[in-house]
């Protein structure tokens, strides 16, 4: 599948968010925000990722596929607490080395497969998982149908999906959907509501809950940590660049605030 210079621009820059995330720096303000423990870019908390467990119902007879696993959280630690096989499929190859390395230092290499692969054409036979994960992977991908549709291709029948994913507010319009666009997610925008695109792709949605609030307080936290940091940072990435890191946090946290992006967490099953 030909990808566009969009997301070949995005996994670029992946890779080097990863290659700077396992700095001690950035390791203490993941820590802070996420209480993770692990390297990470992303926003899924430990709360999060105990609540996927269940929602999968996550066995150590289980065949787990993480979408867009980063370094590995929170699919590695999915594996750690159940003791289920785990696959982590993403595109840059730095986060997919840092997620081998943890999982060596963890003992649990045996549980992981990682691959380097594009979720929209995903290199498994069909019906090759039990569980599958994502967190917040479609907002930032061009084909979210597709990914469904890949996902419901290789989950087995009596399998199960959970993932959270950040989205715009419905029936934007003007200047709060230009406010809600630019604070979100580089491919926040959705041409067809996700309700739409879990039955098109052939899910059933089991439960979906608005972690709104809780997204807000992370970004909270993320402010936080990252001013109790600001002399390691500013020395990371310059005065100008780690001002304008601030300013953008800020930004997001009064769009999320003021209602224009919204964050769920959908548990679905296949149809």
């Amino acid at each position: 599948m030909t990808r566009s210079v969009a997301d070949e621009k995005q996994t670029a820059r992946l890779n080097d968010e990863f290659h700077d995330a396992k700095l001690p720096v950035l390791q203490a303000i993941t820590n802070q925000v996420c209480d993770c423990c692990y390297i990470s870019n992303g926003w899924t908390t430990r709360n999060e990722a105990e609540a996927m467990i269940e929602h999968l119902r996550l066995k150590a007879s289980h065949d787990l596929l993480d979408i867009g696993a980063g370094a590995g959280w929170p699919g590695l630690y999915l594996a750690l607490q159940t003791g289920c096989a785990v696959t982590l499929l993403d595109l840059p190859e730095t986060g997919l080395r840092l997620a081998q390395a943890r999982a060596e230092a963890d003992g649990m290499a045996s549980q992981l497969s990682t691959v380097q692969g594009d979720a929209a054409d995903m290199p498994f036979s069909s019906e090759s998982f039990t569980a599958i994960s994502h967190s917040d992977v479609l907002c930032c991908l061009e084909d979210k149908l597709t990914v469904l549709q890949e996902c419901r291709r290789v989950i087995n029948a009596d399998g199960r999906m959970c993932f959270t994913v950040i989205r715009l507010a419905d029936g934007l319009k003007g200047a709060a959907m230009e406010r809600a666009v630019q604070a979100g997610p580089e491919f926040i925008r959705s041409e067809a509501h996700y309700h739409s695109m879990l039955q098109s792709a052939g899910w059933q949605i089991i439960q979906q809950d608005d972690i709104t609030e809780a997204f807000c307080a992370s970004i909270e936290r993320m402010i936080a940590a990252e001013a109790k940091q600001s002399e390691s940072l500013r020395a990371l990435r310059g005065d100008d660049a780690n001002e304008t890191a601030q300013v953008n946090w800020l930004y997001k946290l009064q769009a999320v605030a003021d209602g224009l992006i919204l964050r769920d967490f959908f548990s679905v099953v296949p149809v």
